[in-house]
């Protein structure tokens, strides 16, 4: 990526409806949720999804789910879907993309899991949210789905090899498994990453933390393996380069740069303070004086840093 000629960094200037029911009779479970430094965090499994459920980071899903349309030309979806009948997204978080996914599709039953019931419930007659961890058995059946969508599990897999077989055996043959997942590590292609950069020691931190933890950020040119691995066939892969801001010279690369900033900047808190403070035993104040030094490399143009995807 050619970066642009800048003098300056860069700078960035309705509730939801009622909780979505869920097929799971211990409602008061999983709506009794955890609060810690001032965030919400889920009550299903408490503590083992270590981001927020709170507004803030619905918000920050629905951004992201945005720069993915800008980062697809506007597609839901690069798989060459015709006429599916069922379609499931795993760690659906606020729902967005199944809502608009049922609009684009609506012959076909699309249903949403995650961990917290937090989706709205004004949502398509064909769009279905429930309660699961995907992590333990899967009990929807074998050859059912006609495609499975999973963004953003990272930090969340601890049996990457176990998940996409479980995977690989719930879609039909001739099913569809696609998926957008990154690495928090900081890479530049020009070498103005200064020495000693911040947001350069966020990313090793949070990769370090998640590996303690035995659900490692990995490198994105694993997942293809992962997937052949399991048995599945015409496997595409492609790394795209996530700028840290707009620096990029392009204006649709530069465009997709303010939304991954944006993000990032929107997310950090909530990425880091837990992760941080149970794991690195890190003090609320030291992450706080930390993340603000993160977010200034973050909106540094001169730095033309990237994250793949």
């Amino acid at each position: 990526m050619d970066a642009d000629e800048y003098d300056r960094d860069s700078t960035f200037g309705g509730d939801r409806a009622s909780l979505a029911s869920s097929s799971t009779s211990l409602r008061s479970e999983v709506t009794r949720y955890e609060f810690e430094h001032g965030r919400r965090y889920h009550g299903y499994q408490a503590g083992k999804y270590y981001f927020p459920n709170d507004e803030k980071e619905l918000n920050r899903i629905d951004i992201e789910h945005h720069n993915q349309r800008l980062q697809m030309n506007g597609a839901l979806h690069l798989c060459p879907l015709e006429d599916p009948m069922e379609i499931i997204d795993i760690g659906t978080g606020s729902g967005v993309w199944c809502i608009e996914m049922a609009e684009a599709y609506p012959g076909a039953q699309v249903l949403g899991i995650d961990l917290s019931p937090v989706q709205p419930s004004w949502v398509p007659p064909n769009c279905h949210f429930e309660v699961d961890d995907f992590e333990l058995d899967w009990t929807y059946g074998d050859d059912r789905f006609d495609m499975i969508n999973h963004r953003f599990l990272i930090g969340s897999i601890s049996n990457h090899s176990h998940f996409y077989k479980q995977a690989f055996n719930a879609l039909k043959p001739g099913g569809w498994i696609e998926l957008v997942e990154m690495e928090a590590l900081l890479y530049c292609d020009d070498d103005t990453v200064p020495v000693g950069s911040a947001l350069r020691e966020w990313g090793e931190l949070i990769h370090e933390v998640f590996g303690k933890m035995g659900r490692p950020f990995l490198p994105v040119e694993k997942y293809k393996e992962h997937l052949e691995d399991a048995g599945f066939e015409n496997v595409t892969f492609k790394i795209v380069k996530r700028p840290t801001c707009d620096w990029p010279k392009d204006r649709r690369i530069k465009e997709i740069g303010r939304f991954c900033a944006l993000n990032l900047l929107e997310g950090l808190e909530g990425f880091t303070m837990a992760p941080f403070t149970r794991v690195l035993h890190w003090r609320p104040e030291e992450v706080t004086v930390f993340l603000a030094k993160v977010r200034k490399d973050i909106l540094r143009r001169r730095i033309h840093g990237y994250m793949k995807s």
